[in-house]
């Protein structure tokens, strides 16, 4: 055999393995557990525990057997090839370098993968000007569900990094999410449903223009904000709960005194981190925030097959930040082990009183700990895992009140065309 057609066959034998490796995880640098093995994922079959209604209006569509198969595929190669091929992250570092070298830092500001370093370093990307309507229209259904069973509701929008006062030469020029988000909420408002716009509370607050910068409140390498700015979130949700709707919940419990902070030095790097890679971005602090008054709290996701009791500790997946590993861990993960279908929170020192469910994305898996500190009963679903109806969980639930907290950026929202499928379920409330 000739050497380059040796050649050819040895790359062509190399590719076709590592494709098969990346669709079947054989390659995968991730190490394989036994499935029922408390926090690690199970699949749930929420739709036969949370049936819809039997109607084709109801029943969400269902993929072929083929769509499902290219499905996987697209994901295991796009997961291989962005993250578990073997020193990935060494050459993206190196074309990182070579780019700096070149001065060729040019990059689509709408691509998915974009990161842009603002004036004083911090990393975010931008967001086209989009239709909101759509997604108005599904916030005001499920409130007027809510609202014919006696349920309170009430819309909270998260900021973004990006502020109208300090990014006045970005916020509506290169980036909408804030006028994105000034839509929405007038659209809310104009149909008569209950909305919180935590822009305001943080411009207002001591996290914010009381005391430190509205970029400060963030991550400087990630889209979430730091979870010192999630405990003061979940401060504000139990003012709500308080004087709105007139529970009996405590706001004084979250003030920041009433905490130990335990810190990680240079431990976290975010996904925008991740993407320039360390060539281009600093390692940053992580903080695990602990009550220094005693909890006790029964903690449950059925997804991962957790059900626990004790102290505020048990909420947190300390197998995210035992060790630093900046590229193979998500340390912002180790707050209620990362995105769940549904999470249920008891705190056992306030017996018998409401129920909250809590609909959401990952800005609020830092949040979600320090209200069930306050309350009674917490349920948390982020609708990108939950294949039930949720309607039909609100129901069976007896639920007491209903809030919807999205960070005004989501992919997926304001019926994005460029959406992840599981994005666009974010606003699916059937």
């Amino acid at each position: 055999m000739k050497p380059e057609r040796f050649t050819a066959c040895v790359f062509t034998f190399v590719i076709g393995a590592l494709m098969l490796s990346a669709v079947f995880g054989f390659a995968s640098n991730k190490i394989n557990h036994d499935e029922e093995a408390p926090g690690q994922r199970i699949k749930i079959e929420w739709e036969k525990i949370y049936p819809f209604e039997i109607s084709a209006e109801e029943m969400p569509a269902k993929d072929s057997p083929l769509v499902k198969l290219y499905e996987h595929v697209k994901e295991r190669l796009e997961s291989y090839t962005s993250k578990e091929m073997p020193g990935y992250y060494s050459l993206v570092e190196s074309a990182k370098k070579y780019e700096d070298v070149l001065g060729w830092n040019m990059v689509p500001i709408f691509d998915y993968n974009a990161v842009v370093r603002l004036k004083d370093g911090y990393l975010t990307s931008y967001t086209p000007s989009l239709d909101v309507r759509h997604d108005a229209e599904a916030v005001k259904g499920l409130a007027d569900f809510c609202a014919g069973r006696g349920i309170d509701f009430a819309y909270i929008n998260f900021p973004t990094k990006i502020c109208v006062s300090e990014d006045k030469e970005i916020s509506g020029t290169l980036d909408f999410a804030n006028q994105n988000a000034d839509k929405f909420l007038a659209m809310l408002k104009d149909s008569g449903v209950r909305n919180y716009d935590f822009r305001e509370n943080l411009h207002f607050s001591a996290i914010g223009g009381g005391g430190m910068n509205h970029h400060g409140a963030f991550f400087i390498t990630d889209h979430h904000w730091k979870p010192e700015t999630g405990l003061w979130a979940a401060g504000e949700i139990l003012k709500i709960l308080r004087y709105d709707f007139g529970y009996d919940v405590e706001p004084e419990i979250l003030r920041p005194e009433n905490f130990r902070y335990v810190i990680y030095p240079e431990w976290f790097l975010g996904s925008a981190g991740k993407k320039l890679t360390l060539a281009r971005a600093k390692p940053e602090n992580f903080t695990l925030i602990y009550p220094k008054f005693t909890a006790n709290i029964k903690f449950e996701i059925p997804g991962r097959n957790l059900a626990m009791s004790g102290d505020f500790a048990i909420t947190y997946n300390m197998k995210d930040v035992d060790t630093r590993d900046y590229y193979g861990k998500n340390t912002y993960a180790a707050y209620i082990y990362a995105d769940n279908a549904l999470t249920r929170m008891e705190n056992m020192n306030i017996p018998g009183g409401k129920k909250l469910l809590i609909i959401h994305e990952s800005m609020s898996n830092c949040i979600i700990p320090f209200v069930a500190l306050g309350v009674s009963h917490i349920y948390a679903i982020d609708l990108r895992h939950f294949s039930g109806s949720l309607k039909r969980f609100i129901e069976q639930e007896k639920l007491d009140a209903v809030i919807v907290m999205y960070y005004a950026t989501v992919p997926g929202r304001y019926a994005n065309p460029s959406a992840t499928k599981e994005n666009k379920k974010l606003y699916d409330f059937r």
